[in-house]
Parts: structure tokens; sequence; C-alpha cells
């Protein structure tokens, strides 16, 4: 995801706050099976901490997803780690999968959407360049197998 050019006048940095806060991008997330498969899924890069990824040497960003359907219905997410906490929208978080939920039980399906959000965070420390500087993290979806 392509953030764009970050301008010192057009970044608005609060006292006394340690970050920058980049905004919010969406972006919709469509898995096409062709056949019904157990719906688990990871985001797989660098993390910073426990509930965000690496961007830049510094900065993080986090992966939400909500909105999810399977073949065209409502379902909820939950950790595999904790499939009892079930909702409709969950952080996704290093080094863990999140499972998809029809009726508070593991689904299998052929389509799976959900719409993606990501927060992302820079030290204001690292916008004190003095050249032009690419600034960037990465990362992918993985569909996990399944049972």
């Amino acid at each position: 995801m392509e953030l764009g050019a970050l301008r010192p006048g057009a970044l608005v940095v609060a006292p006394g706050q340690p970050d920058l806060f980049l905004g919010t991008r969406r972006l919709s997330l469509n898995i096409a099976c062709p056949w019904p498969t157990s719906m688990v899924l990871r985001f797989d890069g660098p993390a910073a901490g426990p509930q965000a990824f690496r961007f830049d040497r510094q900065g993080r960003f986090t992966v939400g997803l909500s909105n999810a359907r399977l073949d065209g219905k409502p379902v909820s997410l939950a950790s595999a780690q904790r499939p009892a906490e079930a909702s409709a929208s969950h952080l996704m978080a290093p080094g863990q999968s999140l499972v998809v939920l029809a009726r508070d039980l593991p689904a299998k399906g052929r389509f799976f959407s959900a719409q993606v959000e990501i927060d992302t965070h820079l030290p204001v420390s690292a916008t004190r360049v003095r050249d032009e500087t690419s600034v960037e993290g990465r990362g992918r979806f993985e569909l996990l197998p399944g049972e």
C-alpha cells in the first residue's frame, strides 16, 4: 500500500507526542478458493511489538479486519489461540492467526471478503531528514491450511 509523499508542511505533529499518526488506509481483501476451505488467516510481516508490524526502522502499523463475509454471509473473527473471543472486527497480531467463524464454529467456504484497515505511526524523530527518504513496511496475507 502506497502512502504517498510526506511533506514537512503537511505533517501535523501534536506538541509532546512522540509519534506521528499517518492516517488510516482502507482496502478490500478478497479470497477465492476452488472448493470449500477452512478460512484461517495470518498477516505475515516483521513484528513491532505484540500488536503491530514494523514500519521502516522505528515506526509501526496495525492491520485490522472488519465486515467479514464468507460466501456472502456475515461471519465473525477470532484469534486461533482464543476462538471463544469472536467479534465482528479483529486486529491481526504478529505470529498469530485468525479463524473465520459462523455460529461460533470454524467455517468453510469458497469466497471470503473483509475490509482491511491499516493505521501507520512514525516517530517524530524519523521525519527529520535532509533529503527525500523512503520509508516502508512490508507484509502479506496468508490463507493457512485448515483441517
